[in-house]
């Protein structure tokens, strides 16, 4: 027997990590049961409402169920949306003035701050502190409380002190030579937990002008996992990454539950948690030769697409290559020429993911001798030919 046919409505911003990786959840448990036909709605952030970018539904347009921001979901389904199942993924803890009982999905902030701390505890560091989101100190919800609470009770309870930087409640811009002013103050070495990654990247800046260095005097993470932003901060940038694609899978399972026995009689509240601690140089352990390995490793972020070998990353640290080697394989299990390889073929992915360039003007951007020399790396490394993970992708 063929089983129903649901049309979904999906509201979730693929301008960021979360959203898309929630998109990446809900999509792959829409592909298992092969019965849902997915509507995108993409919301923008426009006078603190979320407004759809794509026109409106039609009055004769099914939808069965939804899944999103309430905001948008709301706007979009108008009347319809006291009728249907609906699957909220706001992170605000706010209350919603809904028609009908809500199913809810939130971050475990309280497991995300907890993750931050136990890394700068592992670190030995007995200082560590918080910085707010200015957006979010000015708003009404301050829903990263628990994450800042959470973050400061793990800090105590493992004999560590712990500082929080909040903007003035009346502060309308953030006022970066005042974080700096803080960051100075600060014991170290001490280790800084920024609300999210584009926070962190502040703090980054701030350190900068306060001549502080990173990771010596301050250690930096974030959180959600913006490559963007962590791999283009310098040094980058560890980040705590969310199972988001966990929760789009989630908030499906549960949509589709509602379409079989109905809706809910009371709010419910799911929680997903941490994925992984996302390690790079902000947070990188120094002890032994780790400082070397560290800057050699920026040194390589920074010109893998030239033409540079392991003899090249050894002379800038002012070391032989014999001791770099050593190093790494000490500290990283890997020899410098691997690191290298690795950062070649991740900047050759991006590449063949971004843009639409031509294979042998790839290789010689990404610091290959050759189109075949790159075309045999990438197959070892991927199973693939390019041509085949660009079409994958």
């Amino acid at each position: 027997m063929k089983s129903k046919t649901f049309h979904i409505c999906v509201a979730t911003s693929r301008r960021i990590k979360a959203g898309r990786s929630r998109f990446s959840g809900i999509m792959r448990y829409a592909a298992e049961r092969q019965n849902w036909i997915v509507r995108f709605v993409d919301p923008v952030r426009e006078d603190a409402n979320y407004y759809p970018l794509s026109n409106e539904l039609a009055d004769d347009e099914p939808v069965d169920g939804a899944i999103g921001h309430f905001d948008t979901i709301r706007r979009y389904l108008g009347s319809r949306f006291a009728d249907i199942p609906v699957v909220i993924m706001n992170n605000s803890y706010r209350k919603y003035r809904a028609p009908s009982p809500m199913v809810r999905i939130v971050a475990d902030d309280g497991a995300i701050g907890r993750a931050a701390a136990d890394l700068f505890v592992k670190r030995g560091l007995r200082h560590i502190a918080f910085v707010s989101d200015i957006s979010q100190v000015v708003s009404e919800s301050l829903y990263h409380a628990e994450r800042m609470e959470s973050f400061r009770k793990a800090a105590l309870a493992a004999d560590a002190t712990c500082d929080v930087f909040l903007n003035p409640t009346d502060a309308q811009t953030d006022n970066i030579s005042q974080l700096a002013d803080w960051l100075a103050s600060l014991p170290r070495p001490c280790g800084v937990m920024a609300y999210n990654d584009s926070r962190a990247q502040t703090v980054i800046d701030a350190c900068h002008m306060a001549h502080l260095k990173i990771p010596d005097q301050i250690q930096v993470i974030g959180v959600d996992n913006e490559e963007e932003i962590c791999e283009n901060t310098f040094p980058t940038l560890t980040s705590i990454l969310p199972d988001f694609e966990g929760s789009g899978y989630l908030a499906a399972q549960l949509l589709d539950k509602m379409l079989a026995k109905g809706m809910p009689r009371k709010d419910i509240v799911y929680k997903y948690g941490v994925k992984s601690v996302v390690e790079r140089a902000s947070t990188q352990d120094l002890r032994g030769g780790g400082r070397l390995v560290t800057q050699a490793c920026e040194f390589i972020r920074l010109h893998a697409g030239e033409k540079i070998d392991v003899d090249s990353v050894a002379k800038a640290q002012n070391v032989s290559r014999r001791t770099l080697e050593l190093r790494f394989r000490e500290i990283m299990n890997e020899g410098v020429g691997e690191v290298l390889r690795r950062h070649r073929l991740e900047r050759v992915c991006r590449l063949l993911k971004e843009t639409h360039r031509l294979i042998s003007d790839i290789s010689y951007d990404s610091g290959f001798d050759s189109p075949t020399h790159l075309k045999a790396a990438f197959k070892k490394a991927y199973g693939k030919t390019m041509g085949e993970w660009r079409l994958s992708e």
